[in-house]
């Protein structure tokens, strides 16, 4: 891969996305939010590729009529050091094989070394993830599942690659993005399928103590959903909500 300002100073943003049935899947929550990102940033997104370019190129690329997984990396073109030498964009493409979220996460926790801090770019995927890949090598060492992540202000974020969602009695709930968290392509699909379908929800500001006291916690991303057995010794409903499930199908 060559030098770029996303590899050296993390300038850009990402967008995963799953190929299939060679379309995009969620491709107008992806358009929009890599928009807005590029505004935030102050990257001219003129000359951004189109979803439909994207398609093509991949399809030329990957003769498979497996599902696939696609990172689609945009970034500050030139190099220079911390000041830009321009806001033009530069753009690559990174192609796996498509895996769909486990059904089931077993043991979770919530982080207390790592937390997730508000910036005006919090909602979206940058090329620069500490948070994320640090709660995660802790996860994987404590032998976790899931890493649940509070922001600096103590208050449920997100998990360690996913949003969060818990029900209690009837009603479901997950934290808005003055949480800092993601504003994840997984996440618009299930808050427009509850505003569509009348279904109570509740976006705001939690504690961990309110997470704990759920019926059933699910954390979902582009790839689907995982419900949540354990968190810190506190055991869920893990039945599925069909629904919602065929939402990612």
């Amino acid at each position: 891969m060559a030098i770029n300002r996303g590899f050296l100073f993390g300038d850009g943003i990402f967008e995963t996305m799953v190929l299939k049935n060679q379309k995009i899947r969620f491709s107008d929550f992806h358009k929009s939010r890599v928009e807005e990102g590029c505004c935030v940033l102050g990257l001219e997104s003129s000359t951004l590729s189109t979803l439909e370019e994207i398609e093509e190129a991949v399809l030329k690329m990957a003769s498979c009529n497996q599902p696939l997984r696609i990172r689609w990396n945009v970034f500050r073109a030139g190099l220079g050091k911390y000041t830009p030498e321009t806001d033009r964009i530069g753009e690559n493409l990174l192609i796996q094989s498509f895996h769909p979220a486990v059904s089931i996460k077993q043991h979770a926790y919530v982080s207390k070394a790592y937390f997730v801090p508000q910036t005006p770019w919090s909602h979206f995927k940058t090329l620069n993830a500490l948070p994320y890949v640090l709660a995660n090598r802790q996860r994987k060492q404590l032998g976790k599942d899931e890493v649940i992540l509070l922001n600096s202000d103590g208050y449920i974020s997100e998990a360690g690659a996913a949003n969060i969602f818990w029900e209690k009695t009837g009603r479901f709930y997950t934290p808005s993005l003055e949480c800092s968290c993601i504003a994840g392509v997984g996440r618009n699909a299930i808050l427009n399928h509850f505003q569509k379908n009348s279904i109570p929800l509740a976006e705001g500001k939690f504690k961990p103590e309110e997470l704990m006291n759920a019926d059933r916690v699910f954390v979902s991303n582009v790839t689907g959903i995982s419900y949540i057995q354990e968190i810190d010794g506190n055991r869920f409903d893990i039945s599925r909500i069909d629904q919602l499930d065929q939402l990612f199908h």
